[in-house]
C-alpha cells in the first residue's frame, strides 16, 4: 500500500513538472511567432531570444534556491501567490515598445520578450527545481530523475507548436489555450503544496550534508555552459554556413532537451552507451565544421545535429553521475542555469562582435 502511495505521489509531481516544462517551450515559438513581423527571422534575433529565455531560467532557479530558506508551507504559500501576480498579465501578447526601428536585436529582443512574458516565463521556468525539491520534502527518494520528465514535457511543448497549434489555432486563441493551461499548472500546483509538511528540513540521502565544493559548483557550470553554447552555434552553423530552412532552430533545441531526458534517467544504460560515441561525434562535428557542405547539405547538417546530441548527453550525464544530495538540489540547478546562460552569451553576443565566422562552434568543440 505504501509503495503504491508512493507511486501516486511521484506521477502527481511528475505531471505538475511536465504540464510547466510544457507550457515553457510552447509559449517560445509562440512569442516568437507573434514577433516575427516586427523582429524579423536572422540567426541573431533567434540567439538574442535564446539568451533572454536562459536568463529568465536563471532567475527562476535562483528564486527556487532562494525559497529554500523556507519551510514546505511557506514555499507553497510564496510560489501561490507570485503565480496568481503573474497570472494578472495574461493572456500574452505582445508589449507596445516604441523602439528605434534600426535597433541591434541584442536591444529590440531582450526587451520585448521581457515586457510581453518576463513575469509568466519567470515563474513557470521556477517549476522544475522547486517540484524537486517539493517532491523530496514530501518523502519522495531520488529526485534527480524527475528532471528527465520535465525535459520530455519540454521537447512536447516545442514540438506541438509548429505541428498541431499554429496550423490550427489563430494567435488569440493560442494566447486563450495558454492561459488554460497556465490555469491547470496553478491546480496542480495548489494540489502538490497540500503534501508539503509544516517544516522544512530534507532527509538526505547521504550522512554529509556539507554544501557543494567551489569546484564541485564551477564544475557543474562548465558543464553545463558548452552544451548551451553548442546549441547556438550548432543553430547559427546549420543555418548560415549549411542549410537555410524555416523552423530549422527547433531540431538543435529538441535535441538538447532531449540530451537531458536521456542523461537524467533512472537507468544509465542509455546514456553511457550514447557516452561511448563522444570521440567519433567530436570528429564528425569538426568535420562538418571545416569542410565545405555545400555539396552534400543534408548530410552535413545530419552530421552536426547528431554530434550536438551525443556530446550534449556525455556532458549532462557527467553532471548527473557528479550530482549533489538531494538537500543541496537547488545549488546544483542554480550551477547549471548559470551555465545555461553564460554559454549564451558567449554565442550570442560575444562571438558576433569578435567573430567574422561561426569560430565559435570549433572552439566549442575543443572545450568538449
Amino acid at each position: 500500500m505504501s509503495n503504491r502511495c508512493d507511486r501516486r505521489a511521484r506521477w502527481r509531481f511528475v505531471l505538475t513538472i511536465c504540464v510547466g516544462s510544457f507550457l515553457l517551450f510552447l509559449v517560445q515559438p509562440m512569442v516568437a511567432r507573434m514577433a516575427l513581423p516586427l523582429l524579423g527571422g536572422a540567426p541573431s534575433v533567434w540567439n538574442s531570444a535564446m539568451l533572454v529565455y536562459q536568463a529568465l531560467l536563471l532567475a527562476g532557479y535562483a528564486y527556487a534556491h532562494w525559497l529554500g530558506r523556507f519551510g514546505g508551507r511557506m514555499q507553497a504559500a510564496i510560489h501561490i501567490a507570485l503565480f496568481l501576480f503573474a497570472a494578472l498579465t495574461l493572456p500574452i501578447a505582445l508589449a507596445e515598445l516604441k523602439l528605434l526601428p534600426d535597433a541591434s536585436p541584442f536591444v529590440r529582443v531582450p526587451l520585448m520578450l521581457l515586457a510581453s512574458i518576463g513575469p509568466l516565463f519567470f515563474v513557470v521556468a521556477a517549476q522544475a527545481p522547486l517540484m524537486q525539491r517539493w517532491f523530496t520534502l514530501s518523502g519522495g527518494k531520488d529526485p534527480y530523475p524527475l528532471y528527465a520528465a520535465s525535459n520530455a514535457g519540454s521537447f512536447a511543448g516545442l514540438l506541438s507548436y509548429p505541428l498541431i497549434v499554429e496550423p490550427l489555432l489563430s494567435a488569440g486563441a493560442q494566447s486563450r489555450l495558454w492561459s488554460i493551461g497556465y490555469g491547470l499548472l496553478l491546480l496542480l500546483i495548489v494540489r502538490a503544496a497540500f503534501a508539503l509538511p509544516q517544516g522544512g528540513a530534507i532527509h538526505a540521502t547521504e550522512p554529509d550534508l556539507a554544501p557543494p565544493s567551489r569546484k564541485a559548483f564551477f564544475g557543474w557550470v562548465l558543464f553545463a555552459a558548452v552544451p548551451s553554447g553548442l546549441l547556438l552555434s550548432t543553430t547559427l552553423h546549420l543555418t548560415t554556413d549549411i542549410v537555410a530552412m524555416p523552423l530549422l532552430w527547433v531540431l538543435p533545441l529538441g535535441l538538447y532537451l532531449l540530451s537531458f531526458s536521456v542523461a537524467f534517467a533512472s537507468d544509465q544504460r542509455l546514456a553511457r552507451g550514447i557516452s561511448l560515441l563522444a570521440p567519433f561525434a567530436l570528429l564528425a562535428g569538426a568535420a562538418a565544421a571545416f569542410i565545405d557542405s555545400t555539396a552534400y547539405p543534408f548530410a552535413m547538417a545530419g552530421l552536426t545535429l547528431a554530434s550536438l546530441f551525443v556530446l550534449a548527453v556525455t556532458l549532462h550525464s557527467e553532471m548527473f553521475r557528479t550530482r549533489p544530495d538531494p538537500a543541496h538540489l537547488t545549488h546544483f540547478y542554480l550551477a547549471m542555469s548559470i551555465g545555461g546562460v553564460l554559454g549564451g552569451i558567449f554565442c550570442a553576443l560575444i562571438a558576433p562582435v569578435i567573430f567574422d565566422w561561426t569560430y565559435e562552434h570549433p572552439i566549442l568543440l575543443g572545450l568538449t
